[in-house]
């Protein structure tokens, strides 16, 4: 591919590079397609395609509850989140947000979902129990991406233009800790026991490693490719992250805080999702129209083809 062509590619698919969800091992993944105004429904007992449910609204991030009843899909062009029933493939309501809806992600207890509100930088605070919207609080510039602490006491949100990173706190919808980062945080994620964070640094292709009590910056893990999503093994142990303009998804050891493999995967990959196992990578290729699906221990890569561009994989039941 021409390299000024390549460019654009990423530039258009960066905006569409999601927060990874890691959920619990449960038979399903959901992956959602902007440019083809669906989800479509993937079997992980067979790593097929089972069926599609139509979301209008350029679909973008996706997380499912904690019970895996709901699915939550953040639909960009519509400035509303669609509220899927997993049990019937059925929209059940719409939520109206923010400008431009980018990312979602659901509290541990299931008590509220986060949106990442990118055209108006704001987040947007959904309670799942009404669907009502309960607070709408600022952040940065261009927030791309957010993760919620494992206690669930605190939001952590990357905001690309600004170069920071915002934290908010749940119990007060409202921004209590400001951090810095490199040039272009876009993607976060959270060690399991809470202690540290991670953020992809698109522009810098570096990872950034913070203290999530200080925010501070314990380290820098460089050989990234305009890194744009990243996911954490639930047993701690690695941090996959997808390289936009490589390719490929690289893991990182949470030990020595180095890359430890690198696996091709196909064009524009935009999120990252890990069985609860720790045992599976899901991963979507926007320009390669395809999910690639990594064993963990083996690195060995098998695909679903032939997808419309999917944006972003979330696991459920």
């Amino acid at each position: 591919m021409h390299q000024q062509t390549r460019r654009s590619f990423v530039g258009l698919f960066l905006a569409f590079s999601l927060a990874a969800v890691t959920a619990s091992a449960q038979p399903y993944a959901y992956v959602t397609s902007g440019a083809g105004q669906s989800v479509t429904i993937i079997n992980r007992a067979t790593n097929r395609p089972s069926g599609f449910i139509t979301v209008a609204g350029a679909p973008s991030g996706a997380a499912v509850t904690p019970d895996g009843a709901y699915l939550y899909v953040a639909c960009a062009s519509a400035n509303n989140v669609a509220v899927i029933s997993t049990a019937t493939n059925a929209i059940v309501a719409h939520v109206a947000v923010g400008l431009k809806p980018m990312v979602v992600a659901i509290t541990p207890n299931g008590s509220s979902a986060y949106v990442v509100n990118q055209g108006a930088n704001t987040v947007s605070v959904i309670n799942t129990s009404t669907r009502t919207v309960v607070a709408t609080v600022p952040v940065g510039s261009y927030p791309s991406s957010l993760a919620i602490t494992p206690n669930g006491s605190e939001v952590l949100v990357t905001n690309r233009f600004s170069n920071t990173v915002s934290v908010i706190s749940t119990a007060s919808h409202t921004v209590t800790g400001t951090w810095h980062a490199l040039i272009g945080p876009y993607a976060v994620a959270v060690s399991p026991d809470g202690t540290v964070a991670y953020v992809a640094n698109v522009s810098s292709n570096a990872v950034t490693v913070h203290s999530t009590s200080t925010g501070a910056i314990l380290s820098t893990i460089s050989g990234f490719s305009s890194p744009n999503a990243v996911a954490m093994a639930p047993n701690g142990a690695k941090l996959y992250v997808a390289n936009g303009n490589g390719g490929s998804v690289s893991a990182v050891n949470t030990v020595s805080k180095s890359i430890i493999s690198t696996v091709t995967t196909g064009a524009i990959p935009t999120s990252v999702a890990v069985s609860a196992d720790s045992s599976t990578v899901y991963v979507t290729n926007a320009y390669g129209y395809s999910v690639s699906i990594i064993a963990g221990a083996t690195n060995i890569v098998s695909t679903i083809p032939r997808l419309i561009v999917p944006l972003t994989v979330a696991l459920s039941h």
